[in-house]
């Protein structure tokens, strides 16, 4: 069997707090959009991916299990997004641990 060299991703996060969520849950989270779900199905187990905020690079971690959840809107541990000129609210249901 032919093994697939990892790939490495940069996953840009919006603010501090969403950083901080991430490395403390060692989760990342990817919106119910379909940049999100694209973003979700590219990523593999056995990639690996760093947190970008303010033009650093923060950590690197190895994705050892992608889950797809249902009724997002009521998980933790990022709160709902809603944007002011769609109304649209996201929630983020595409995880990578």
């Amino acid at each position: 069997m032919q093994q697939i060299d990892p790939s490495y991703f940069l996953i840009s996060v919006s603010n501090r707090r969403n950083l901080e969520l991430c490395i403390n849950h060692a989760l990342a989270g990817f919106t119910n959009s379909i940049n999100g779900l694209w973003t979700f199905l590219d990523i593999s187990e056995g990639d690996y991916i760093s947190f970008l905020y303010g033009a650093r690079v923060k950590n690197l971690y190895k994705v050892e299990r992608k889950l797809a959840c249902k009724n997002a809107e009521s998980l933790g541990p990022w709160p709902p997004v809603t944007f002011r000129m769609s109304g649209k609210t996201y929630y983020f249901p595409f995880r990578l641990f």
